[in-house]
């Protein structure tokens, strides 16, 4: 474990708000949430070391297409999960064309997981990067065939100036060091490049109303959690400049809140007792009922701009 200075001040003014438990029960520890006096950042300290981080994510941390000795109905679950999670990704792709007008070019995930977003921009046409530290990168490359790097954006060593697009889906806020990747970042990025950011709202409604239980609190993998100003801050500080900030997820897909309602229903903890043995049947089936239910909910979350989820569109800050 280690202690660790905001980020965005340089120092260490904080107050704790609550302590919470790894959700995988993978340890018995409780982590700190801390709130930074001077610019509201929230963070975890202490922390798991770098070296210590890989213990907290199992191998069904990153959803993977395996249909191998499971039942019919299971691998009739795992086929809808796939057109569920196709169709959210098909979703996201669509909107950085829309928001970014580039429809070819080269982009990097980093944090790609298994790659199955990579596989989705391939099929747009964009020639497709991607980093990933765990063994998710494995299958990205043995089964989707795409160009994983297993290791971190720094290891890769990217030219200068050499991606269109790069992106970070719910990466940022596990990331030990966001400032010297935002850094190495913006040494890779073509001048009209774009930067892409998705991470859990701090100042959202589900914050607000279930606190410590908001299952985007996800200790002790979640580093830091970010709002509106901080993200601003942490761009402003390595030359970028946020253009567009996008509050709106896909209907069918109300991040955080059902699992904040009944965390047991989680799709990871499915997953994680599934390779347990474990039946899981009823819990997939909850979780697909109020996931349907819980859709007009959180859009007016969004119209509120108070969503659980925002996604960053990013520019270099040509002007300095």
């Amino acid at each position: 474990m280690e202690f660790v200075n905001c980020i965005l001040c340089g120092i260490d003014d904080t107050k704790i708000l609550f302590s919470k438990k790894d959700k995988f029960g993978i340890s018995i520890e409780e982590f700190n949430i801390v709130e930074c006096k001077r610019c509201g950042l929230l963070y975890i300290n202490p922390r798991p070391t770098v070296e210590e981080m890989s213990k907290f994510y199992p191998e069904t941390y990153s959803w993977k297409e395996t249909f191998e000795a499971e039942s019919l109905l299971i691998k009739l679950i795992r086929i809808l999960e796939k057109t569920y999670r196709y169709h959210l990704l098909k979703d996201e792709v669509s909107k950085v064309i829309k928001f970014t007008g580039k429809t070819s070019g080269r982009v990097l995930d980093i944090g790609c997981g298994t790659g199955d977003r990579l596989e989705v921009f391939r099929n747009k046409g964009f020639e497709t990067y991607g980093i990933e530290t765990s063994n998710a990168a494995d299958y990205g490359k043995d089964y989707l065939k795409l160009n994983i790097i297993k290791g971190d954006v720094f290891s890769a060593h990217f030219p200068e100036g050499f991606f269109d697009i790069i992106t970070l889906y719910n990466v940022l806020e596990h990331i030990h060091n966001p400032v010297d990747v935002c850094k190495e970042i913006y040494r890779i990025l073509k001048d009209d490049g774009f930067l892409i950011i998705q991470l859990p709202n701090k100042d959202c409604l589900q914050y607000k109303i279930f606190k410590k239980r908001w299952s985007a609190l996800d200790v002790p993998r979640d580093l830091y959690y970010f709002n509106i100003h901080t993200m601003d801050l942490l761009c402003k500080e390595n030359g970028f400049q946020i253009k567009r900030v996008d509050h709106f997820m896909n209907l069918w897909h109300p991040p955080t809140f059902v699992n904040s309602i009944i965390p047991s229903l989680e799709p990871q903890k499915a997953w994680f007792k599934e390779v347990r043995g474990k039946n899981t049947i009823f819990q997939r089936m909850g979780w697909v009922l109020l996931t349907l239910l819980a859709g007009p909910l959180t859009k007016l979350e969004s119209i509120l701009e108070h969503g659980a989820i925002l996604t960053f569109y990013i520019m270099k800050d040509r002007s300095i």
